[in-house]
């Protein structure tokens, strides 16, 4: 890349723009089984500012989440998105990605190729600040297609083919990084909070479908009130036309005492006036992030982007509906959660991805500060 002229700042590509020990770039891929035998969610991250590189690879099958976490210094390579006998490749920009794991650390290996449906949708720029302190500043872009390959557990090869996926690529300043601070989805960051950059209630609903010949994304987030207070998305054709998103209403049924939800419907209005309306009712169970590293999920508990040196850790989650998670049989803190869906769009079925994110007090949902 150096020797390109697509220099931002007058220091060559292995600094970032900023000094702030957030700063990530990150791509994150997840895929799904139409029939429901399997998903897997993975990614890779560089932290140029902590000097360190992690990744994760984690599949879920039945009612187990099997995880595998990797980190090393971020100087040893800073060319490739590999780690250990992990490795993400860019076989062809916005076309095709490839997964693999060899299983020489864990019991979990991989080879799986991603081929992308539609042009990638590149989501507004977005910033939160409070207190005179950043707390999110990010780009990403989001992209749908299909991906083969094939898994294996430890016990058997789960092949993969024409599986549903959806993946993204973000980068910029975001919390949860370096053991300091927690992930703004996780309900937990009012322990971080301080009177400057006080934990703040939302709830944050995304849809991500293909249907027929167009790739919809939209994300709205709510404040306390209900308000909305972000709303982005966009509507792609398959011959490249982009059309933006210009509303998004929705209603949250949830698991009663829980933040668990069980069922979403929205309407999605795109600028030329298409209107999708969408009952999504999760499929499979939601992912417990904390096995991914976010969230502290890493042993020694201090997160993504944290100064561990070589580390390769594998351990299996088991599911408790609707939201509980154990290991080795005991309770075991999940970090926030996000998941496939069935969706019913305009009346056809298909399969999507909704995450839905709740923090703090959300009166409207009956979700107090602890429920």
């Amino acid at each position: 890349m150096d020797e390109t002229l697509m220099h931002q700042i007058p220091w060559t590509f292995a600094y970032a723009g900023t000094s702030d020990h957030r700063f990530y770039d990150r791509h994150w891929l997840a895929c799904v089984d139409a029939e429901g035998r399997g998903a897997f969610i993975s990614g890779i991250a560089f932290y140029k500012n902590m000097g360190v590189a992690d990744g994760y690879f984690c599949v879920q099958q039945g009612d187990q989440q099997h995880n595998t976490r990797f980190s090393r210094p971020l100087n040893e390579d800073m060319q490739n998105l590999r780690i250990s006998d992990f490795e993400i490749r860019i076989a062809e920009p916005f076309k095709r990605l490839e997964i693999s794991l060899t299983g020489d650390t864990s019991p979990l290996s991989a080879e799986l190729a991603f081929e992308a449906n539609f042009d990638p949708y590149c989501e507004s720029h977005y910033v939160d600040s409070r207190g005179g302190r950043i707390g999110q500043e990010i780009t990403r872009y989001d992209q749908s297609g299909r991906w083969s390959g094939w898994i294996d557990l430890g016990s058997g090869r789960l092949d993969v083919q024409d599986w549903w996926g959806f993946r993204d690529h973000s980068w910029g300043v975001r919390p949860g990084v370096g053991g300091f601070d927690r992930s703004v989805a996780d309900p937990r960051t009012k322990l971080s909070a301080t009177p400057a950059t006080p934990s703040l209630s939302m709830l944050h609903v995304m849809m991500t479908f293909e249907l027929g010949d167009r790739f919809v994304t939209a994300m709205c987030r709510e404040d306390a009130a209900g308000n909305p207070t972000y709303v982005d998305g966009e509507v792609i054709t398959r011959d490249g036309r982009h059309t933006g998103v210009r509303s998004m209403e929705f209603e949250v049924e949830f698991h009663p005492g829980t933040r668990a939800h069980r069922k979403v419907s929205a309407r999605i209005v795109a600028d030329d006036g298409s209107e999708f309306d969408v009952e999504a009712t999760p499929f499979l169970h939601p992912w417990a992030y904390a096995g991914t590293g976010y969230d502290g999920g890493y042993r020694d508990g201090r997160g993504l982007g944290a100064w561990r040196g070589t580390v390769v850790e594998h351990d299996v989650y088991q599911f408790v509906a609707p939201d509980g998670v154990l290991m080795d049989g005991r309770p075991t803190p999940t970090g926030h959660r996000e998941q496939f869906a069935k969706m019913v769009v305009n009346g056809r079925s298909i399969t999507g991805y909704c995450p839905v994110m709740t923090r703090g007090a959300l009166p409207k949902y009956g979700l107090t500060e602890e429920g």
